[in-house]
C-alpha cells in the first residue's frame, strides 16, 4: 500500500493514528482496497508564492464490501494544512446512514466534524437503540469539553443530532484533547456503526430506491457546495479539485 511509505504513516502528519485505526478496522472486516487513478492515489505538489514555495502531499485510499458501496479517506499535509476526509457510503439494500468525519487543521484553528449522516428522514433510519448510544457517547464528551458550535442550517440538514462538531484553537490543550478524548470517541462512534452496520437486514426494493435518491442528493450537494474546494484550488489547481470533488470523492449515479 501507498500509504506506509508517506508523511501520512508518521507523527509528522496530525491525523495518523486516526488513518491507521481506519484501515485496520477495514482489514478486520475483509473491506476489499478499490484502485485509484496514481496521480489521484498519491501526490505531491509545491503551492504558494515564488518566493515562498510549500510542499503539500495527497493520498487517497478506497474499499468496499458487501454491505460497503464505497469506504474512502481524502488525506492531506502541508506546512498550513492538515486534513483527513473520511466517508462510508453503505450500499443502498441497507438503511443505514453515512459515516462522515472532517477533521482539518488549519493555519489558526481545528475544524471537527464527525457524524452518522442520514440519507433519508431521521426518524425512518436510526434505531433509537444506537442513536441513544450515540447521544449518551456525545454528551459525555460535551460536558467536558462544551465547545458545540452553530452551523448553517444549509448544512445542517445533512447531520444527525449526535453530531460532534467543534471548532478549536491552536493550543496545547486541543492538541492533548485531539490525542486522547477525541480519539476515544471516534472509536466509539466508529465502532458502533460498524457493529449495526453488519447486524441491518435488507430493505424492500420501495425504501431502497428511496435511499438511493437520499444519498445522491447528499453526494451531489457536497460535489457542488463542498467547503473545502477553496482551499483544494489552493493547493492544487482547479482542475485537479473539480475531478477529484466529481470523480473521487463525491461520485453519484
Amino acid at each position: 500500500m501507498i500509504f506506509k511509505k508517506t508523511v501520512f504513516n508518521t507523527n509528522e502528519w496530525r491525523w495518523s493514528k486516526y488513518l491507521k485505526y481506519l484501515l485496520s478496522k477495514s482489514k478486520e472486516y475483509k473491506l476489499t482496497e478499490k484502485e485509484i487513478l496514481p496521480k489521484f492515489a498519491y501526490s505531491e505538489t509545491l503551492y504558494g508564492s515564488k518566493k515562498n514555495k510549500k510542499i503539500v502531499n495527497l493520498f487517497n485510499w478506497a474499499a468496499c464490501s458487501e454491505r460497503i458501496n464505497l469506504s474512502r479517506a481524502l488525506c492531506i499535509n502541508s506546512p498550513d494544512y492538515a486534513v483527513l476526509n473520511f466517508l462510508i457510503i453503505p450500499e443502498s439494500i441497507f438503511n443505514m446512514p453515512f459515516l462522515g468525519l472532517d477533521f482539518v487543521s488549519l493555519p489558526g484553528y481545528h475544524l471537527l466534524v464527525l457524524d452518522f449522516q442520514p440519507s433519508i428522514e431521521l426518524e425512518r433510519q436510526f434505531k433509537k437503540e444506537w442513536l441513544d448510544k450515540l447521544l449518551t457517547i456525545k454528551n459525555n464528551f460535551y460536558h467536558q469539553f462544551p465547545f458545540n458550535q452553530e452551523m448553517s442550517q444549509e448544512f445542517s440538514k445533512f447531520f444527525s443530532p449526535a453530531l460532534i462538531w467543534m471548532k478549536l484553537p491552536k493550543q496545547s490543550e486541543s492538541d492533548y484533547l485531539i490525542s486522547n478524548q477525541l480519539f476515544d470517541v471516534f472509536k466509539e462512534y466508529f465502532n458502533l456503526y460498524f457493529d449495526v452496520l453488519y447486524k441491518t437486514k435488507k430493505v424492500d426494493e420501495d425504501l431502497k430506491s428511496e435511499i438511493v435518491k437520499g444519498q445522491n442528493f447528499y453526494l451531489r450537494f457536497r460535489k457542488d457546495k463542498d467547503p473545502a474546494r477553496p482551499m483544494l484550488n489552493t493547493l492544487f489547481g482547479s482542475d485537479f479539485t473539480e475531478t477529484l470533488l466529481n470523480d473521487i470523492l463525491f461520485k453519484f449515479e
